[in-house]
């Protein structure tokens, strides 16, 4: 099923959207436009978004949110619904605080029948919207909302898929009152809900699986805090870099199994040096720009589509990620889907509407790093 979104605006009962107020013409004096003045010259905001998001309030299980409509009454009041996955709705009040072209934040005032304090933060682009999140007090519960929108060709890199990371190479995994074992392959897997497997293989044959949580996941390295290894408890976290092609750096990894101390050194067969980045052809078109970590990227096009990035950064090994189209979002812009060191979803947008050449731009999106505007020549 295809998930749209939809962000409607409707002018004001007594007029459309105001930008330029006529004023009495006072020599010498500026007047101020009071900010509840600039708001309400806005039109109404009429926000319906399906997706998946997650609402959490106290002690009790979270529960997952489908649907969200957000509608802006007189006097800067606001209603939020949300429909959860069970069939519920719940509905929350608020104040309209401010407001830009992309983002308003609300203040929220009850639930129902009950109290409710905090800020949620509304994100819209191009005419979609495209999340809710906040945080605050329930009945005097803490309350957390975030919730996206199912439209990830708009506003939001792609979901996370599965991260599978694999190496041949040299280790040396260690358990107190046994002798030393040499590591000659080594093995990560990451799902969507951050559970995670960390496996090697020793040089007599077997395997030693660790399952955990990952804690933290940057475009180099992934570190999982280690639970259990099979029917065994384990404890300790895994520090993990990454590179090119799904391959594997380094693991360093100690702590205890079943009590005892164990510890993981790997390293693992150097990888194979990109190719060189070669000059445009002549007439060609490539498109540039920087993300706020620092990446510097040059995505390139031929026959008028977008084909790969190229990454630079300095101190860090420069990477290729392959894009491959995806589909046209609702404004006929096409997108492009691909990956960074075949770990990091990523996605572009041409938002030239398909016709790339000087001057245009592009729109490159990565998980956890935002969005970044590129320009074409």
């Amino acid at each position: 099923m295809k998930i749209r979104s939809i962000l409607a605006c409707s002018a004001l009962a007594y007029g459309a959207v105001v930008t330029v107020m006529v004023t009495p013409q006072i020599v010498g004096a500026a007047v101020p436009m009071p900010s509840s003045t600039v708001l309400a010259q806005q039109a109404d905001l009429n926000l319906v978004g399906e997706g998946e998001g997650t609402l959490s309030i106290g002690s009790r299980p979270s529960q997952t949110v489908t649907f969200v409509t957000v509608t802006s009454r007189p006097n800067q009041q606001v209603e939020i619904s949300l429909r959860l996955a069970d069939g519920n709705l719940q509905r929350w009040e608020g104040q309209l605080v401010s407001r830009t072209a992309t983002e308003a934040q609300i203040q929220l005032t009850s639930a129902g029948a009950a109290d409710a304090t905090g800020t949620l933060t509304v994100r819209y682009q191009d005419n979609s919207l495209i999340s809710l999140s906040g945080s605050g007090t329930l009945d005097g519960q803490p309350l957390s909302i975030l919730f996206t929108i199912g439209d990830d060709s708009v506003g939001r890199p792609p979901v996370p898929s599965v991260v599978t990371l694999t190496q041949a190479g040299q280790g040396v995994f260690g358990l107190q009152g046994r002798s030393n074992q040499n590591i000659s392959f080594a093995s990560v897997t990451v799902q969507p809900d951050n559970s995670a497997e960390l496996s090697i293989r020793l040089a007599d044959g077997n395997n030693i699986a660790f399952a955990g949580q990952q804690t933290r996941k940057t475009a180099e390295d992934i570190v999982l805090n280690l639970t259990s290894s099979g029917n065994a408890d384990a404890q300790g976290p895994a520090n993990i870099r990454y590179g090119p092609n799904n391959s594997i750096i380094t693991i360093s990894s100690n702590g205890t199994l079943d009590g005892q101390p164990f510890f993981i050194q790997f390293s693992g067969q150097q990888a194979t040096a990109q190719p060189p980045v070669v000059p445009p052809a002549a007439g060609a078109v490539i498109c540039t720009g920087q993300m706020q970590n620092g990446w510097q990227y040059r995505a390139e096009v031929a026959n008028q589509r977008f084909t790969e990035i190229r990454w630079e950064r300095s101190g860090a090994e420069p990477t290729v990620s392959t894009l491959r189209f995806y589909r046209n979002n609702a404004q006929g812009q096409p997108v492009y889907r691909g990956s960074f060191r075949a770990a990091t979803e990523l996605a572009l947008v041409d938002l030239s509407g398909g016709n790339p050449r000087p001057g245009s731009q592009v729109s490159i999106g990565v998980e956890e790093w935002g969005w970044s505007r590129g320009n074409c020549r």
